[in-house]
């Protein structure tokens, strides 16, 4: 985030809260437990005041704490053997370094079709605890795989448990084996504006300048986003640029 939107604001985020929630006017290091409650508030206001009309933020936020803490932060020796089965052996681990004081649990599994990944027992529904560590479990494995990686929502959502397949295909040819697996929902057509929309995303117009373009508002323009996203199974605006391009629709 400082590197982002700068210190300042990075400070001013952490002023804030301390001003209205008290446990965050003591030290906070790598090991602090932080409360539930002041844990998700934090993730609320910083996804309100950093990005606020972003859908796929805690997604993105999620990509970008995994580069951050694999590659330059405290765990970047965490995996130490970048074979693909330790890697899966990983994931739950780290789900319990994160999340060390919660019943809540994490399974990964290696399947033919890529790596089923499934949270079981969360304290609460949040977006940030199924958005942000996806993001975060996709961006890890992209990490040590040379191709990207896809994710489809398998089961769950807005429940304490979910289910994910982040797989090498976008559109895997069967549904992983495991128990409760489900296939991925079916990918249904843009319509003209939503691919219209997209192009202008994919060549880096903002929600703004899109608007101005078309002729629309900017709530419009998010709404044609979200429903393109939705029906692709992206959540970024370079997800949406690697689709395009695949398909020779950039430029």
């Amino acid at each position: 985030m400082s590197r982002r939107f700068g210190s300042e604001a990075w400070r001013g985020l952490f002023r804030d809260m301390a001003l209205s929630h008290p446990w965050f006017r003591q030290p906070i290091t790598a090991t602090s437990l932080v409360p539930l409650p002041e844990f998700l508030t934090f993730h609320d206001e910083l996804v309100r005041r950093f990005y606020p009309d972003r859908k796929d933020a805690l997604f993105e936020l999620g990509a970008e704490s995994a580069r951050w803490a694999l590659v330059d932060g405290p765990l970047k020796r965490f995996v130490r053997d970048p074979e693909m089965s330790s890697l899966v052996t990983a994931i739950p681990t780290l789900w319990h370094r994160y999340f060390s004081e919660t019943d809540s649990r994490s399974e990964a599994a290696l399947r033919d079709a890529g790596v089923e990944f499934r949270v079981r027992d969360l304290p609460a529904w949040h977006p940030y605890f199924e958005h942000f560590v996806i993001g975060y479990t996709k961006e890890m494995l992209e990490l040590y795989c040379a191709n990207p990686i896809w994710t489809h929502r398998l089961a769950g959502g807005r429940g304490t448990t979910y289910n994910y397949l982040l797989a090498t295909d976008p559109v895997p040819s069967a549904p992983p084996s495991g128990e409760c697996a489900r296939p991925a929902r079916s990918r249904r057509a843009l319509t003209e504006r939503e691919l219209e929309v997209l192009r202008l995303v994919g060549v880096g117009k903002t929600n703004r300048e899109i608007a101005v373009v078309l002729h629309i508002s900017q709530k419009t323009v998010q709404h044609h986003i979200a429903h393109a996203y939705d029906k692709l199974g992206i959540y970024s605006r370079a997800g949406a640029t690697l689709w395009l391009g695949e398909r020779g629709l950039l430029g």
